[in-house]
């Protein structure tokens, strides 16, 4: 992240340089959305980690910002910090609700709630110019989240603040969750998040983080959907700590392939559990992934069934 070259004031600086300069402007709101429980909070600890450094961020090098800071509202500190520690961040200014004995009545009148958001960023003592990160934003957004209406207007006024505070932010947000039938799903990742339309419409950026049960493969996938430049999308495992680190790419082919190479040569058979066990392990993949490849080959009459819950390789005629 770059933090402005020369006075923050003109607010024409931006956080990420060339070529993807428009991703977070100077000023701009732009959101990570993502399911609860996905890794969010992980996947946030590695780019702080790698603003405060000067790291290379999505393929980019980066700088650190005049300052960084955050505002937790859904969990202690604790949780957050044991994050950050891991990934080896410096300590930056923070603000816990649920830390601070907050009056939370204070967020039931919507005509007040932007002064009281900002009023909890000037807590922070930010220099303009400085990113702030917000999780979760929404709680900050009056009205209701599914109604376009209301998140259009609750970050035009959000946004207000930030400009006056001449501050960067990326807000949390949470996803819907995935419908159950396979033929009622969503067809992107970013129709999952609550409030999609005007959330992606109204904000500068939206990254989004979805699962391997979600997206039905091998790796986490971490999506970039901005105004500016084409829509990306790159490939996550997580290493022992439970930070993320960058997957090794596996095509839809590469993938069936490997999966078929794990039956016996010989002819042999292998149970189904078995067969998961071995593609998992080889992988790195979750066992949902596992049986997608098994139903994929199976459909493609790849493998043959051997008795009860048994499959070997098929002979090709």
């Amino acid at each position: 992240m770059t933090a402005p070259p020369v006075t923050p004031v003109t607010g024409q600086a931006p956080f990420l340089a060339d070529p993807i300069e428009h991703l977070m402007p100077h000023g701009s709101i732009s959101t990570l959305s993502g399911a609860s429980g996905v890794g969010k909070t992980a996947f946030l600890a590695s780019m702080v980690r790698t603003w405060q450094t000067g790291g290379e961020l999505f393929g980019l090098k980066t700088t650190m910002p005049p300052a960084i800071g955050m505002l937790a509202c859904d969990r202690p500190w604790r949780d957050h910090q044991a994050w950050f520690d891991r990934a080896g961040c410096d300590p930056f200014p923070h603000y816990s609700l649920r830390d601070e004995a907050y009056a939370w009545e204070l967020l039931r009148d919507s005509k007040a709630v932007p002064k009281v958001f900002g009023g909890l960023i000037d807590s922070l003592k930010l220099p303009p110019g400085a990113l702030l990160i917000v999780d979760p934003i929404s709680l900050f957004i009056p009205g209701r989240l599914f109604d376009y209406k209301d998140v259009a207007i609750g970050l035009g006024l959000l946004d207000a603040q930030v400009k006056a505070r001449q501050l960067t932010v990326l807000g949390v947000f949470h996803v819907a969750k995935q419908k159950g039938n396979k033929n009622d799903r969503y067809m992107r990742p970013q129709d999952r998040i609550l409030g999609s339309s005007a959330l992606i419409g109204y904000s500068e950026t939206a990254f989004y983080l979805i699962s391997p049960e979600e997206a039905e493969r091998r790796t986490y996938e971490f999506g970039i959907i901005s105004h500016q430049l084409k829509s990306t999308a790159y490939q996550y495992t997580r290493n022992d700590k439970g930070l993320f680190i960058p997957a090794e790419i596996y095509d839809d082919v590469a993938e069936e392939e490997t999966a078929l190479r794990l039956l016996p040569a010989d002819g042999g058979a292998l149970t189904t559990a078995q067969w998961a066990i071995e593609i998992q392990r080889t992988m790195g993949c979750s066992m949902s992934t596992a049986e997608r490849l098994m139903r994929k080959l199976r459909r493609a009459e790849r493998v043959v069934r051997m008795g009860k819950g048994k499959y070997r390789v098929a002979i090709p005629q």
